[in-house]
């Protein structure tokens, strides 16, 4: 059975990886997550795939039987958003892109072309109108068993619901090569908050 606890513990390095959108490089990038037989693709990725390369407009157009969902979870941890589709749909849900590059594990990052609006945006702008999208997606409710919950190790569900897997992939994920030492003291000084009121 699908937890969105456990889902967004898994996921932490690529939710974090979404969040680093902050130059026009990464802001046409989807990244599809190898998981099994099927492509995860979260946050922004998610967003790019649906409002711009596989819409419900061309879906409708196409014929499609089942229209490409996107659901946001919410749990303990934080929210995302999440679509999915097996591994060898990718020319079925991204028919047109730019390039395409196969990643770590398998994953594939995908450059595509934004939209002439979108490429006059700030990211700014382009984060605000990502935010609205995402507060409209249907929120799905994930139940938990208790077996799943005792599957793991003892310290598992304590550490996840502690913060210390958010703390370390936002550590994990900060480009500290690409910073000023300034927004480098910023960030530990942060990241020692943050610790400091799991205590």
């Amino acid at each position: 059975m699908f937890n969105p606890e456990r889902e967004f513990m898994r996921i932490t390095p690529a939710l974090a990886y979404e969040k680093l959108r902050q130059d026009a490089e990464s802001q046409n990038k989807i990244i599809l997550h190898k998981d099994g037989k099927f492509y995860h693709v979260y946050e922004w990725s998610a967003w790019l795939l649906k409002t711009l390369v596989c819409t419900e407009e061309l879906q409708r157009e196409r014929g499609d039987a089942k229209m490409l969902q996107v659901n946001r979870f919410v749990t303990k941890s934080g929210e995302y958003v999440l679509a999915g589709f097996p591994l060898e749909s990718v020319s079925k849900y991204i028919p047109e892109y730019d390039d395409l590059q196969e990643m770590e594990g398998g994953d594939l990052s995908i450059t595509i072309t934004l939209s002439d609006d979108m490429q006059q945006l700030s990211t700014e702008q382009l984060q605000t109108m990502f935010e609205e999208w995402k507060q409209n997606q249907p929120v799905k409710e994930g139940r938990k068993s208790t077996h799943e919950i005792h599957a793991g190790s003892s310290q598992a569900p304590t550490l996840a619901r502690s913060g210390v897997f958010a703390i370390i992939s936002e550590v994990l994920s900060y480009p500290v090569e690409q910073k000023t030492p300034a927004e480098n003291i910023e960030f530990i000084s942060k990241m020692k908050q943050s610790i400091v009121a799991l205590l």
